[in-house]
């Protein structure tokens, strides 16, 4: 009988898992103890060096900004708003952080003004910040975290929560989220108590994903893959948790949905929740509004009396519109790496 022979790609499979899952860890771990002002300048290291050497992934940052800077366009024209606001290009400063306060689409500002390639460099410097300033601000205790961090609609969130039946945060890859287990602490400062909760997807690394989920459950949160159904994460709404639920990356599947003025396929996911448990759903941006300074606000989703909820486009056309807002106030501040139009 002939033995089985096993392809060198599968034999090595597990040990390159193992030496990733190594640096990984030891790179999180690092920014963890980290002043954030190394680790920050240490991210936008990291992100000048990634757009400098990784050029696939700029031509789909900068496909990205397209669509994005040509919606803000629009909705400026629409508004009465200058499309090109040379002054606010000249207030930014020297991180692309911008001046301007953005916070409904009457207020929306942009630097379209600027080279698009300069644009596409300060999403990957930002990213690098963001993501590194994320895993040390983790790590903070409550009162540190509010140097860094300014919130904004707790009253919000305490009113949703008043009604009892849980909280969905609909959330975009966006500032420094992997500090969003800091919220419920923070909350809980201001005489806010809940449970936070999020749905993920596993990481292809299963060391690596192991390891951040023990790191992200630590301090109470509650971590629902996305592979295990909608049960279980249905029923943590309805017992009064929060839960955050990413839907701004591309999908394979799902109801087309007009983002940024382009029908793309979109996570019903949010709706769906909101439908099944009857929570309240809000809308979180985070942004930058100095170096190593971030502001997270909590808007109200607010569905039409007259939305047919049980159209999953229709719902999710109401979370596109909500999530447009938040990353239009700080276009720069989005995780643009992945291609979604």
């Amino acid at each position: 009988m002939g033995t089985h022979k096993i392809p060198e790609s599968e034999r090595y499979k597990g040990f390159a898992n193992w030496v990733q899952y190594i640096l990984a860890r030891g790179l999180v771990s690092l920014l963890q103890v980290l002043p954030i002002g190394l680790a920050y300048k240490m991210g936008r290291v990291a992100g000048w060096l990634s757009w400098k050497f990784m050029s696939k992934r700029r031509l789909v940052v900068r496909k990205n900004l397209e669509v994005v800077n040509t919606w803000i366009q629009g909705q400026s024209a629409n508004n009465g708003l200058p499309s090109n606001d040379a002054e606010e290009a000249r207030r930014a400063d020297s991180s692309g952080i911008s001046s301007a306060k953005c916070n409904s689409p009457s207020e929306i500002r942009h630097h379209s003004s600027l080279p698009l390639e300069t644009q596409v460099r300060e999403v990957f410097q930002r990213a690098g910040a963001n993501l590194f300033s994320g895993f040390t601000l983790n790590r903070m205790s409550p009162e540190q975290v509010e140097n860094y961090l300014q919130i904004e609609g707790l009253k919000h969130l305490d009113a949703a929560l008043l009604e009892g039946k849980g909280a969905i945060l609909l959330l975009a890859h966006m500032g420094p989220w992997e500090a969003l287990n800091q919220l419920p602490v923070l909350a809980s400062l201001h005489g806010i108590k809940v449970t936070f909760g999020a749905m993920y997807r596993p990481l292809n690394n299963t060391y690596f994903d192991d390891w951040l989920k023990t790191q992200r459950e630590a301090s109470g949160s509650r971590l629902f893959s996305r592979i295990d159904g909608f049960y279980k994460p249905v029923d943590f709404i309805r017992s009064g948790g929060m839960l955050g639920i990413l839907a701004d990356q591309k999908m394979r599947e799902g109801p087309l949905a007009s983002y940024f003025g382009v029908e793309v396929p979109t996570s019903p996911i949010p709706g769906l929740f909101h439908r099944r448990s009857g929570a309240p759903m809000l809308a979180m941006s985070f942004v930058a509004v100095a170096p190593m300074r971030w502001k997270l606000a909590l808007t109200p989703v607010t569905y039409p009396a007259d939305v047919d909820l049980s159209s999953r486009a229709a719902l999710a056309s109401i979370c596109n519109r909500a999530l447009e807002q938040g990353l239009a106030s700080s276009p720069y501040d989005g995780f643009w790496m992945h291609k979604r139009f």
